[in-house]
């Protein structure tokens, strides 16, 4: 798939539905336990922290035809693991497409704006060929 500007969506269960022109990741946010009590420092407040919640990534995708089943198919399904890509870098997290909607402007490209709610712990992968080619000129150095 040629790409645009070079992000790829991806669903284990679905597949590649489109090109991304656009993503936010909203909502990471930490659940607050009050432990205030009486013996609390000058009467203020206390808090710990609690359950982390992953939030909800907001994709544009470029309007394909031929992916506008895949979407359909998705949508509002079982949890799937989903991979945002670009080069190689990789944004892996569990989610459901939550909303998605298309919008066709007159005079740009068309594109489907989708929800997809977050669940469990998110990843980020990013690799690079140079670090491992330093790791082996290091060891050939080494080992004259």
């Amino acid at each position: 798939m040629a790409t645009l500007y070079g992000w790829v969506l991806t669903g284990s269960v679905s597949g590649v539905i489109g090109e991304l022109t656009n993503f936010t990741w909203n909502g990471l946010t930490e659940d607050e336990i009050d432990v205030t009590n009486a013996d609390s420092p000058g009467q203020w407040n206390e808090y710990e922290g609690g359950f982390k919640d992953p939030g909800v990534i907001t994709a544009t995708l470029l309007f394909q035809p031929t992916l506008f089943e895949t979407i359909l198919d998705a949508f509002a399904g079982a949890n799937q693991t989903w991979k945002l890509v670009k080069d190689t870098k990789v944004l892996n997290v569990s989610g459901h497409i939550r909303s998605a909607s298309l919008e066709m402007p007159l005079r740009t490209a068309a594109t489907h704006p989708i929800e997809i709610r977050c669940s469990g712990m998110p990843g980020f992968n990013s690799s690079s060929s140079s670090s491992s080619s330093s790791s082996s000129s290091s060891s050939s150095s080494s080992s004259s």
